[in-house]
């Protein structure tokens, strides 16, 4: 060992006197870092010293907890991390901003109704509106004619037509009468005649259905006026009734899928209050 020791020291001797060949300084990576500190790596070019070469690097080592075995770190792994920071920021953005708007459209509903805003509730509307005509004849030989055509009648209701016809204006009344029916049929036609001897002649009639009066038609010589009833409820449940009930969201076509706004029910209580539980929660975590 010690002829060695003396031939290292012996080389150190002559970088620092300048008589050491350059090729052993370039086999030599002490020698060359050295050598360069004293002649600078200029020099060492002109003498024809090359820098010794290292390896590449493959990354950065790093000691894990597996017995002290070191691990190369890959730019990958680092970009996977990044990535994941961005999702987690993401999630803590996205997930308060759902409970918030969930939390408006459930203080809505119970406040003014989804209905409001959707149209989704619809009413069965019936096939034909209720219509009455009435057309009358006065012939050469006195006899009057009265004819009144009545379409869009329900089914089974109970029909009721009313008649006061007089003459010499409406002074003199020449009969009261009525007819009635209830049949499966949507439209009727019904027709009277009476002798009118001292003209002119007039008449008023009523339609009733099921007790309640929905046309009126009055006439004198030529003229004709039929008044029909507005029928108020026709129309209007839609209208009034804008909050879905949570409970029936599977038909929300249906009535019974909606409810009076203003007031809500124990879905609507318990959505509210979950949605506000957590909407805090997840404002905090973020914070």
């Amino acid at each position: 060992m010690r002829p060695l020791a003396m031939d290292a020291s012996e080389r150190i001797k002559g970088v620092l006197d300048g008589s050491i060949q350059p090729s052993e300084i370039s086999g030599d990576e002490e020698l060359y870092y050295m050598a360069e500190r004293i002649y600078g790596r200029d020099a060492l070019e002109k003498m024809g010293v090359e820098a010794p070469v290292k390896p590449p690097e493959l990354g950065t080592v790093t000691l894990n907890g597996n017995g002290g075995v070191e691990i190369p770190s890959s730019e990958g792994s680092q970009e996977s991390e990044n990535n994941q920071k961005i999702k987690v920021k993401r999630r803590r953005i996205v997930i308060p901003l759902i409970m918030f708007l969930c939390l408006i459209i459930s203080s809505y509903n119970v406040s003014f109704g989804l209905g409001s805003v959707i149209t989704l509730c619809s009413e069965e509307e019936p096939v034909q509106e209720l219509e009455m005509g009435t057309s009358s004849h006065l012939n050469e030989n006195g006899t009057l004619y009265i004819v009144w055509n009545m379409y869009g009648l329900n089914n089974y209701s109970e029909y009721v037509l009313e008649w006061s016809v007089s003459q010499n204006g409406s002074s003199e009344v020449v009969e009261d009468g009525i007819s009635a029916w209830n049949l499966s049929e949507s439209a009727r036609i019904t027709s009277f005649n009476w002798i009118i001897e001292n003209p002119p002649y007039s008449y008023l009639s009523t339609l009733f259905e099921d007790g309640f009066p929905v046309a009126w038609s009055n006439g004198s010589g030529e003229q004709v006026i039929t008044v029909l009833s507005e029928s108020g409820e026709q129309g209007t449940y839609c209208n009034d009734n804008t909050r879905l009930i949570w409970a029936e969201y599977s038909n929300l076509e249906s009535k019974e899928a909606w409810g009076e706004a203003g007031s809500g029910d124990i879905i609507d209580g318990a959505l509210i209050m979950m949605f506000v539980g957590m909407f805090l929660i997840t404002v905090r975590k973020r914070a």
